[in-house]
């Protein structure tokens, strides 16, 4: 204090602290530094502490007396120096320290050897012309504490986060592969892949219940080897969620989830911990939601294996439809006229040989009808042959049925890709089916164009036509028609009018 008691009096008014002398005496100055309600030191341009308040030595836990002559860096390692201050700007402090607010941050010692963070905030002031550092010093540990709190806070908050976003995505990728057409054995063996990496186990399976001489059957599993099938299936008995389980072997806790219909259970989802443990709420929700999807994996299985045995038999009671609607009917008719023909040619020449010709149409047409037929039987045929054959078939049976001419003009060469073969395929079938059934035409024409990369088909007939507007879609096949030219991004155009006839054409034109 005697230090700073010597500054110079003679400016009127003193200066600021940026670097003029100051008129206070040492008392009024002891007194203006004591009452301040922070810990205050001040230090010359060696580090050594000239003044420092009771808050300071409070603060640190040293007397008074230990304070002054004391190098500041005793204090604070990180230490602040009034040269620092002099040639850089006021707040200059040590490169280590850093900025909080209007302060600095730095690490302090108490005389007890503690580490605590303090925050300093600085000013200059010059005494009997030597430059001095007063430094205000505020204890932050509870506010670093509060901080740190708060990190962690948010470090969690983002883990959980990043957690439930995780779950997010897996489960809309289950659910993507649930409204896929991939195989059953595929989607299960990625549900428990999943199942087991959201919900931290070493081993999981979906186990499906047959009968008593074999209870469970492994339908998938993740991280199981072919030892520990076994066991893992000996674990399974009962099929209720556990919240811990101690097992007997590898596993010594696991989480089950039941597949269960409304009234039976069918199988269930196992996951398996090597350590014992228990499962919190949200786990076990997680487990279920797993557990629902196998289940609807299983279920959609199902659905699509009795999907296909009614695809099967609808297509067989088709079959015997269009063998019993053209085909029979065909024959039956053929068969009429090699009955009378006989008596026929006896006493009309002329008329015989027209019935005989009209014979040969209907056996060809019935034979048509029938490789037809074949080729549905078979999808793959109908890629195989070419378009010219095909439609040459479908032509020959429409003259079967109608007895009527069906002429067919193919141009060009240029290869038809399968996808538009296909469709045309069952265009033409449409188109030719309405002019047997419906249109009651005396003639019909068929016309192909073949050029690289456009493929133009049009059926027309001169029939009695139809009104557009008064015939909905599903009674001329009109919507199959469509749907056909939509698969491979063809335009269909149906043009009608009552006693016009009827065109119909559709026009797939390449795109890159």
């Amino acid at each position: 204090m005697d230090h700073i008691a010597s500054a110079n009096q003679h400016k009127p008014g003193g200066e600021n602290a940026a670097g003029g002398d100051v008129r206070l005496s040492p008392h009024a100055l002891e007194l203006v530094l004591n009452s301040a309600p922070v810990a205050i030191v001040a230090v010359n341009r060696r580090g050594e502490i000239v003044f420092a308040n009771e808050k300071l030595s409070e603060l640190f836990g040293y007397a008074h007396t230990e304070l002054v002559g004391m190098m500041l860096e005793v204090l604070m390692p990180e230490r602040f120096h009034a040269d620092h201050v002099a040639h850089r700007d006021r707040y200059a402090v040590h490169p280590h320290a850093r900025t909080m607010g209007s302060g600095m941050e730095l690490s302090a010692r108490r005389k007890d050897g503690v580490e605590f963070p303090i925050e300093a905030g600085l000013s200059q002031l010059r005494v009997d012309g030597e430059m001095l550092t007063l430094g205000s010093v505020v204890d932050v540990s509870k506010r670093r504490a509060t901080e740190e709190m708060l990190e962690r806070g948010v470090e969690e908050r983002t883990r959980e986060i990043e957690r439930r976003r995780r779950v997010a995505d897996s489960l809309r990728d289950v659910l993507d592969i649930l409204n896929s057409n991939r195989p059953l054995q595929e989607i299960l063996d990625h549900i428990t892949m999943q199942a087991s990496h959201l919900l931290g186990a070493e081993a999981s399976a979906i186990y499906q219940l047959e009968d008593d001489e074999q209870p469970l059957q492994i339908l998938a599993s993740h991280g199981l080897s072919p030892e520990e099938m076994g066991r893992a299936a000996d674990m399974a008995g009962g099929f209720v969620v556990e919240t811990a389980y101690d097992a007997n072997g590898a596993y010594r806790a696991q989480l089950a989830v039941p597949l269960a219909t409304r009234n039976d259970i069918f199988g269930g989802l196992m996951l398996y911990y090597r350590q014992p443990r228990r499962f919190t709420s949200e786990e076990i929700e997680l487990a279920v939601t797993f557990g629902e999807q196998a289940k609807l994996a299983i279920e959609n299985a199902r659905l699509r294996a009795q999907s296909a045995q009614m695809a099967v038999a609808a297509e067989r009671n088709r079959i015997a439809r269009d063998l019993h609607d053209s085909v029979t009917q065909t024959l039956f008719s053929a068969s009429l006229i090699a009955e009378v023909l006989p008596r026929l040619w006896e006493k009309d020449h002329d008329e015989s040989v027209r019935r005989l010709a009209e014979l040969r149409l209907l056996t060809r047409g019935a034979l048509a009808e029938m490789r037809t037929l074949l080729l549905e039987l078979r999808p793959a045929t109908l890629i195989e042959v070419d378009i010219n054959e095909l439609l040459r078939q479908l032509t020959e049976a429409a003259i079967g049925r109608a007895r009527i001419p069906v002429a067919l003009n193919v141009e060009g060469t240029a290869p038809v890709p399968p996808d538009v073969k296909i469709a045309y395929y069952h265009v033409a079938q449409e188109a030719l089916n309405n002019v047997t059934k419906h249109a009651r035409a005396d003639n019909a024409a068929m016309t192909l164009v073949r050029n690289p990369g456009h493929v133009v088909l049009t059926v027309h007939d001169d029939g009695r036509g139809f009104e557009q507007t008064t015939v909905t879609p599903e009674h001329l096949g009109l919507t199959i028609m469509h749907e056909r030219a939509a698969d491979i991004g063809a335009a269909l155009a149906i043009e009608s009018a009552i006693g016009a006839g009827t065109r119909i054409s559709i026009t797939w034109t390449a795109h890159e």
